[in-house]
């Protein structure tokens, strides 16, 4: 798979993020958090979803823990990323995976790759609840640089009669005015900050 040639705009956007992100205090992080916890749990669109597709953050990002928890306590199925040999798939998080995972070189946890779990795409998937570095109010997204959520997020956009809907979610100076948008670009839904 070739790599997609970096935008400089988002290269930039990337490292401005960064820096923001990296001066916020852990207990700002912690406050966020909290905001989009309850906006998420909250959401019409998270109250109606079954199958959740859904990341395990990183200290840089909005805590997803207490997210995944209250998918799992409700009874609904929480799908997690895996990445492997240039590609992304999402599979059913069960209780305990976590304690046994390994960390990617990205400091991500994910099912070791000899893992049998269920995939989102068998099970079908009413929400992803998306990552990213960058967005906008109206749908502008952008990611860390691999294409991997794009790729997917367009593979299930070809029916849009079982497409799920995507939001994303973030601390507030991830959200800006505008981010470059690129044609391979996925637009998504919505994202839910701290605002």
């Amino acid at each position: 798979m070739s790599r997609l040639t970096p935008n400089p705009a988002k290269v930039l956007i990337r490292e401005k993020v960064a820096a923001s992100i990296a001066v916020l205090s852990t207990e700002e992080k912690k406050r966020q958090s909290q905001i989009v916890y309850n906006k998420v749990i909250n959401h019409p669109s998270y109250k109606a979803a079954n199958n959740i597709a859904i990341f395990m953050s990183t200290d840089q990002e909005v805590d997803t823990a207490p997210m995944i928890a209250h998918i799992q306590a409700r009874g609904a199925s929480a799908f997690i990323p895996q990445y492997a040999g240039g590609k992304m798939r999402m599979l059913k998080l069960e209780p305990g995976d976590e304690n046994s995972m390994p960390l990617t070189k990205h400091g991500i946890l994910q099912h070791s790759k000899d893992q049998i779990r269920e995939d989102a795409l068998d099970a079908g998937l009413d929400l992803i609840i998306a990552p990213g570095v960058a967005f906008t109010r109206n749908g502008g997204r952008v990611g860390h640089g691999g294409g991997y959520y794009d790729k997917y997020i367009a593979n299930l956009r070809k029916n849009p009669d079982t497409a799920p809907k995507v939001i994303a979610i973030a601390f507030k100076c991830q959200v800006l005015d505008e981010v470059p948008m690129d044609e391979q670009d996925q637009r998504i839904d919505e994202v839910i900050f701290a605002d």
